[in-house]
C-alpha cells in the first residue's frame, strides 16, 4: 500500500514539473516580449519620469508609471496619438498619501514614465 501510495505521489510530481516546464517553454523570454517580469516594459521604452510629467503620446499604446525605488507600478493608462500624460504631486496632502501606498518617502522616489506603443505587442497570457 506505501509503495502504491509513493508511486502516485511521484507521478502526480512529475506531472506537476512537466506541466510547470511546459508553461515556462510557453512563455518564457524572448526578443519579442518587450515587457520585464514584473509587468514593466524594457529600458527601450522609457520616456520619461520624475515629480512633474507632461508627455505626448507619439502613437497609440499604453503609459506606465513606475516607482522605480518599489518597484512598484503607480499607473497604467491607455493612450492615443496625441495624448497628453500630466502628473505631478501638488500639495502635502497627496505626499503623504504616496508615502503611505508606496512605502517610500517622496524625497527617496525615483517615478520613471514608460511608454509601450500599440504595435510593440504584449507579453501576456
Amino acid at each position: 500500500m506505501a509503495i502504491r501510495r509513493n508511486m502516485c505521489s511521484a507521478r502526480t510530481t512529475g506531472a506537476s514539473v512537466g506541466l510547470l516546464l511546459a508553461l515556462l517553454l510557453l512563455g518564457g523570454c524572448s526578443a519579442s516580449r518587450p515587457m520585464l517580469a514584473d509587468g514593466v516594459p524594457g529600458e527601450e521604452y522609457l520616456v520619461g519620469g520624475g515629480m512633474m510629467i507632461n508627455w505626448e503620446a507619439p502613437t497609440e499604446g499604453t503609459a506606465y508609471l513606475v516607482e522605480k525605488t518599489s518597484g512598484k507600478i503607480v499607473e497604467t493608462r491607455s493612450m492615443k496619438r496625441g495624448d497628453v500624460y500630466d502628473f505631478s504631486i501638488g500639495s502635502a496632502g497627496q505626499a503623504v498619501e504616496f508615502e503611505k501606498v508606496f512605502g517610500v518617502k517622496l524625497s527617496e522616489a525615483r517615478l520613471l514614465l514608460y511608454f509601450q506603443p500599440a504595435t510593440a505587442g504584449r507579453s501576456g497570457l
